[in-house]
């Protein structure tokens, strides 16, 4: 009675606090869950460690019961705190909330969280955790599991320095409800298994109801890139890397990067068991390591995985993906005529290629190791689920950090393909259209992931086609770099004028980091991705005004109205024109203008200014003829005439 009795003040108290405090923002969440946006503008209630819930009846706030995953602070001084809900000390899965705090006070939340707990929910399970691991098993059908390979058992009792750890899987109860079911009203009580195959080759959460022993859906763990001293790299020439050295000879392992990261890389020999695996050596710590094996790729993955690393270090201040300096370790040579590549909650496992697809040339490229850690920082921060819209922004956001890094390292050779390495390209961000992708929301080789039977059974269908809905994230992220116009799958003229690798590349991650959850869908992402630039360069900045046009062009959230056509076609037209383009060593950039002095400058897209020319100007057309630098390189860059964007130039 007095638990009962403390429970009831504890919760008025905190509705009295935060009484006063009325978000200034609300954006509703789906029936029966809470709002997947609320924002204070003033009056901010302080935070007292928990989510606050609003009732927008009785304009009440209340604490939200749940687990603290993880708190970290950015660069502007916010903290985000990320909780899980739970109901009865059982966690709901996907129910998960971003609280934004600064200075002890709440900014903003951003998630899911469910409201409308049922009176007589269940809270004990009617079968056996045996019976529903059976189910679990004869879903994933796999001939053979990691739990039944000692070398394997041992190893990872090893690598976890726990003498318990097993690859066995162990039900933990959650209360389950579809993340991409808008009329979802129900919390199932359900077991949850980690179940890791070994062949075929896969790891996914499954969950079985744990009333009847119905497989309710299953969740990727393996996130892949596609379903079918000095070192001599194989794509990336002679880089600079860090080895250790151990018993007289060189190791492709390092312990400190960024004040304390570990970063390794190993040799799986052709086989798929990672206990096996064997440190690359090297007698002097100068990998020129060609041979018939081809460990000079191993080289790629071991540069590729510390440049992914130092991109967002430098960049963002983050410590590894977890920012607490997780260890990145990196298995070459994996498995025979292997085209695949992939992160699996813990490593990651590159394929040797196969030579029917791409000549057999390894998957460690540059785009694919900043990709794939990618989807490590992803599972640290918003885990957004790998199914339907979620997983296909899983996907894009690790698409855009691949491309970004790459730029970002090797600007002389980068690109919007990704896989271009390996004479494979599996994505194209720049006209996703052309490898069976949409670049519009619902539009063209948009696939439905609300068919009947998604996500199970979940490999027979790429977990409700997160690589290729990812096409439309891609497109987008492609357009608030660089800009550019056309008209959209819904007959929408657009015309977005690009911000650059910098300013894009912060916009993305901090919409990753800071608000998405683990359930978020496109109109999530546009809405979080607003605020990301909002926070970082004002409310009304142009930065805002790109990512909504972005968002316009490829159809989320706008871009489908006859009124948005209009629009797009009478107020956005770009009032310079660049010939020609592509450029060889000139080109002329013709615009109406008044008379007096000018700047014509050439900017890289990361950022390097390579032409900066004084001009005379003349009331009318002015056609001015811009000599380009003997030494700039082929690449895409961005044209500015007196500090406005005049559009992009291509240099052959």
């Amino acid at each position: 009675m007095k638990t009962k009795l403390t429970l009831a003040v504890s919760a008025g108290v905190c509705a009295f606090v935060f009484g006063q405090n009325t978000p200034s923002q609300l954006i509703p969440g789906k029936s029966s869950w809470h709002a997947e946006l609320m924002r204070f503008e003033k009056n901010m209630p302080a935070f007292q460690g928990n989510p606050v819930l609003f009732d927008k009846a009785t304009q009440k706030f209340s604490p939200g019961q749940g687990r603290k995953l993880r708190t970290e602070k950015d660069q502007l001084g916010f903290e985000t705190h990320r909780f899980q809900q739970t109901v009865h000390d059982i966690p709901v899965e996907y129910a998960t909330m971003a609280v934004q705090t600064k200075a002890g006070r709440i900014i903003s939340q951003t998630g899911s969280w469910f409201l409308k707990i049922p009176d007589r929910i269940i809270t004990k399970a009617g079968i056996s955790e045996a019976l529903a691991l059976q189910n679990a098993l004869s879903f994933v059908g796999a001939e053979r599991y990691k739990w039944q390979n000692k070398e394997e058992e041992d190893f990872i009792k090893k690598e976890s320095n726990d003498a318990d750890a097993s690859y066995i899987p162990k039900g933990e109860l959650v209360y389950y409800s579809n993340p991409s079911d808008d009329a979802s009203n129900d919390l199932i009580l359900a077991y949850k298994f980690d179940i890791y195959a070994e062949k075929p080759l896969s790891r996914q959460y499954v969950f079985v109801d744990a009333g009847n022993g119905k497989i309710l859906g299953a969740d990727a763990v393996m996130h892949e890139i596609n379903v079918p001293g000095t070192a001599t790299t194989g794509y990336s020439g002679s880089r600079n890397i860090v080895a250790d050295e151990y018993n007289g000879t060189f190791r492709l392992r390092e312990t400190g990067r960024n004040g304390g990261t570990a970063v390794e890389t190993y040799n799986l020999k052709k086989g798929t068991t990672y206990s096996r695996a064997v440190d690359f050596t090297d007698p002097d710590n100068n990998w020129s390591n060609i041979n018939g094996d081809r460990d000079e790729y191993a080289g790629d993955a071991h540069w590729g995985a510390e440049m992914t690393l130092d991109y967002y270090y430098t960049r963002f201040g983050r410590k590894s993906i977890d920012d607490n300096h997780f260890p990145i370790k990196s298995y070459v040579h994996c498995g025979t005529d292997y085209f695949n590549a992939f992160w699996d909650g813990v490593r990651m496992v590159y394929g040797d290629g196969s030579f029917a697809i791409n000549g057999g040339k390894p998957l460690t490229s540059l785009d694919i190791c900043g990709h794939e850690i990618t989807h490590g920082l992803t599972s640290k921060t918003a885990n957004l689920a790998y199914q339907r819209e979620p997983g296909a922004l899983n996907e894009g956001f690790s698409d855009i950090f691949g491309n970004t890094i790459e730029h970002w390292a090797r600007a002389n050779r980068a690109s919007w393909t990704i896989g271009e390495d390996f004479n494979f390209i599996i994505r194209d961000m720049a006209n996703p259209n052309l490898v069976g992708q949409p670049d519009t929301y619902k539009g063209t080789y948009w696939m439905d992931a609300s068919v009947a039977g998604c996500p199970v059974p979940a490999k027979a269908n790429d977990y409700c086609s997160v690589h290729t809905n990812s096409g439309v994230l891609d497109f987008w992220y492609y357009l608030l770099v660089t800009g550019g116009s056309g008209i959209n799958d819904n007959g929408f003229a657009y015309q977005v004028y690009g911000i650059g690798w910098d300013r894009g590349g912060a916009i993305a991650y901090r919409t990753l980091t800071t608000y998405l959850t683990s359930s978020s869908n496109y109109a999530n992402a546009r809405t979080y991705s607003l605020q990301a630039a909002a926070d970082l360069y004002g409310a009304g900045s142009n930065e805002v005004t790109q990512v909504t046009n972005a968002w316009n062009a490829v159809g989320v959230g706008g871009g489908t109205s006859a009124a948005g056509i209009i629009a797009a076609t009478t107020s956005v037209a770009n009032p310079y024109t660049i010939s020609p383009n592509p450029a060889t060593d000139r080109f002329t950039v013709s615009f109406e203008g008044k008379a007096g002095k000018g700047t014509v400058e050439v900017i890289s897209l990361t950022g390097k200014k390579e032409l900066s020319e004084k001009v005379d100007l003349k009331d009318g057309v002015n056609k001015l003829d811009i000599q380009l630098p003997s030494n700039i390189l082929s690449g895409v860059y961005l044209v500015m005439v007196n500090g406005q964007n005049a559009g992009n130039l291509i240099k052959k």
